[in-house]
Order: structure tokens, then sequence, then C-alpha cells
């Protein structure tokens, strides 16, 4: 039986999960309990974990999810300005001439310049 310890201040500590990908909301709930380290409630959706939503799992067996990145954003986790477009593997391949390995990484960031000079939907 499993069992939940509950934050001294916020009890159950509940959240609704989001989407690392697209940011939508999974459609679930989560108790963070005692794991919640925080001194304040946690928010009310927070992103927890890097598992795709459902939409996006359909996405990603459809061709590569392709992402909208402000210029310059360098980090493993860089802001994204909002756009997404899912576009087929072989298509990517040839947008990036070969550097990107799309047969394990699904999604892929793209400076919002090259954004529009690839002429995806904006």
């Amino acid at each position: 039986m499993a069992s939940l310890r509950l934050h001294k201040k916020f009890g159950a500590a509940p959240t609704i999960p989001i989407c690392y990908i697209c940011g939508e909301d999974k459609n679930e709930v989560v108790l963070l309990g005692a794991s919640w380290k925080g001194d304040q409630a946690p928010p009310m959706h927070m992103c927890i974990d890097a598992i795709p939503c459902e939409k996006c799992q359909e996405f990603m067996a459809q061709g590569v999810i392709c992402l909208s990145v402000r210029d310059g954003e360098t980090s493993d986790n860089p802001y994204r300005t909002g756009r997404i477009a899912v576009v087929k593997e072989d298509a990517v391949r040839e947008m990036f001439a070969g550097d990107v390995d799309v047969s394990k990484q699904r999604i892929v960031y793209i400076h919002d310049s090259a954004w529009t000079a690839f002429g995806l939907p904006g």
C-alpha cells in the first residue's frame, strides 16, 4: 500500500503538471506532499518532469517537434517564444544539413530568426 507523507504546512501540496514541450496541462494532479521543499505553496501549474503529454507523444510519432526560441538562447532549457510545428524527419535533416540526430531526439529548438528564414508557420 502506497502512502503519502504530508508537508508540514501545505499538506498534500497538490499541483497540475504541465508538458515541458508545449506547456499545456497534462490533465493530472500530482500530490507532492513532504517532497515539496518550498516555503510557499507549490504553484497551481508546474513542470515536474520531462515526460511529454499525450498530444506531444502523438506529434513525435508523426515527425519532429520544432519549437521556436528566442535568438541567442543556448541553454538546455531555452526560452520558448510560443510557436510549435511538427515537421517530417527528412525535412528536419535537410534544414540542419545532418547536424541534428532526429532518429532519437524528437524535439528541435530553432531560433526565431531561423524559424522565419525556414518559412515555418508564425
